[in-house]
């Protein structure tokens, strides 16, 4: 007992390094419990960081866009231009557009391209390629929202351009799109939403009441943004007009342009045995000058439009001429059974020597012809005439000895879109044409650059008045 008693003393008196402490806690779990659980979370953070980041990668390779070059020309006038401020700025050249726009106009004396670029790929040729140009016609409105690119080629998203809020005209045309890596979207104030996703030539018209769509080489279609099941798809060579008062989208008659192979963009090109472009089929050139140097005419790639070039510089100091002509045969096109005749061209006057159109006013950088027969089968010609150079000490005219109408005048290097009244309204009525033999634009003066781009006659039919019902 005594030496039982006498171990239990001397553990009490013993030194506190020797005692056992009590921390507070002690952990029900086991050791290799806990290591696997640590093990297990390291594994998910592990798999989750590796998901996320392939996820990552392949957004930003395959899924992510970046912003394209968009840049305003004015090829007429002035353009209104509203940033984000909502102040309005006077354009009279050229802008380039940034997300901070939020929309563009014209009034009755003006006319504006705005043009969509791809960023280069090809590191040999750094130059960018037109997408889609959208031209602002007179007393138009729109608002520019985006316009987007995959951000590498081989991207899975589309070009995405839209623009909304439309109010007048717009003259679309897409050439560099491949099979449905394009949306090209434009929306109206009453929620109209017109989608377009081929290469081609559209021509929207829209008012508060209605709302018109021409597809002139391409693929549309046409729905409410509420109501998609209220569609229409527009084919090539159709037109629709839908009514905003009651939503209907309905064929009008048929627009047709008779001229054939005439919107150069859209054309693929065709080369003889030396590699050299040659004009489409329908169509034939000619050069004429009183000396040298002798005039051009190419078909070549320009400010990202296939063209057709007509060209005479070399310090010439006499008058030339190089046109193109397309006539409609023996016969010509006979004209009586259509409502209205309009004459459509796109085209950039590049260089001009002449002030207006020389002395005569008949020596332009760019003149479009039609020649006709009229009622009485008398040959006539109708002339429309456009210059830029306009120096103040040559008072010379601004129309020629056979023209009925002044030639106009609009701003180099630009892209400008004409489209003539309807010639049966321009024309007295023993003038009218009631049989077309050909049309065809040429370059006249000393020195002159020109490029063409689009060259149609649109033809509307007349309309055919129902029977009374019984």
């Amino acid at each position: 007992m005594e030496t039982v008693q006498g171990a239990q003393n001397e553990q009490s008196n013993s030194s506190p390094d020797q005692d056992t402490f009590d921390y507070g806690y002690q952990s029900n779990i086991a050791p290799e419990r806990m290591a696997w659980v640590a093990l297990l979370v390291a594994f998910a953070l592990f798999c989750i960081m590796t998901v996320s980041s392939i996820l990552g990668v392949y957004y930003f390779l395959f899924e992510s866009t970046i912003s394209v070059s968009v840049t305003l020309r004015v090829a007429q006038g002035t353009v209104g231009i509203t940033g984000s401020d909502l102040i309005e700025a006077v354009e009279r050249e050229q802008e380039d557009l940034t997300s901070s726009v939020t929309s563009i106009s014209t009034d009755s004396q003006s006319q504006a391209t705005i043009q969509f670029w791809e960023q280069p790929t090809d590191e040999e040729d750094p130059k960018p390629s037109l997408m889609a140009s959208a031209t602002l016609q007179r007393n138009t409105f729109v608002t520019f929202n985006r316009a987007t690119s995959p951000r590498f080629e081989w991207g899975s998203q589309p070009y995405d351009i839209q623009l909304s809020k439309l109010s007048g005209q717009l003259e679309i045309l897409i050439v560099g799109a491949q099979e449905n890596d394009i949306f090209f979207r434009i929306l109206t104030e009453h929620g109209l939403v017109i989608h377009l996703n081929r290469n081609g030539r559209y021509s929207i018209h829209a008012t508060d009441d209605e709302v018109s769509l021409l597809n002139l080489g391409g693929e549309a279609i046409i729905f409410f943004e509420d109501e998609f099941t209220n569609n229409r798809l527009v084919p090539d060579g159709q037109e629709v007009v839908v009514r905003m008062g009651n939503r209907t989208i309905e064929l009008a008659p048929s627009v047709e342009n008779v001229l054939k192979n005439s919107d150069y963009s859209l054309q693929p090109v065709t080369v003889d045995e030396n590699e050299q472009a040659i004009m489409p089929p329908g169509w034939g050139c000619r050069v004429s000058q009183n000396n040298s140097p002798r005039g051009t005419f190419t078909i070549e790639e320009f400010d990202g439009r296939r063209v057709v070039r007509l060209r005479r510089l070399d310090n010439a100091t006499s008058n030339g001429e190089v046109g193109c002509v397309q006539p409609f045969g023996m016969d010509g096109l006979d004209v009586t059974a259509y409502e209205s005749v309009r004459v459509v061209s796109t085209f950039l006057l590049n260089y001009q020597s002449l002030s207006k159109c020389g002395i005569a006013g008949s020596e332009c950088p760019l003149m479009l012809m039609v020649t006709y027969d009229d009622q009485f089968g008398i040959t006539r010609r109708w002339f429309r005439g456009f210059y830029y150079d306009e120096l103040l000490s040559a008072d010379y005219p601004t129309r020629c000895a056979s023209c009925l109408q002044d030639h106009q005048n609009i701003n180099e290097k630009v892209w400008y879109t004409f489209e003539s009244d309807n010639l049966f309204n321009l024309l007295d009525e023993e003038r009218r044409p009631t049989r077309i033999r050909s049309i065809e634009f040429y370059a006249s003066g000393h020195q002159f650059d020109t490029m063409v781009s689009e060259m149609m006659i649109l033809v509307s039919p007349l309309e055919v008045e129902q029977p009374a019902g019984d």
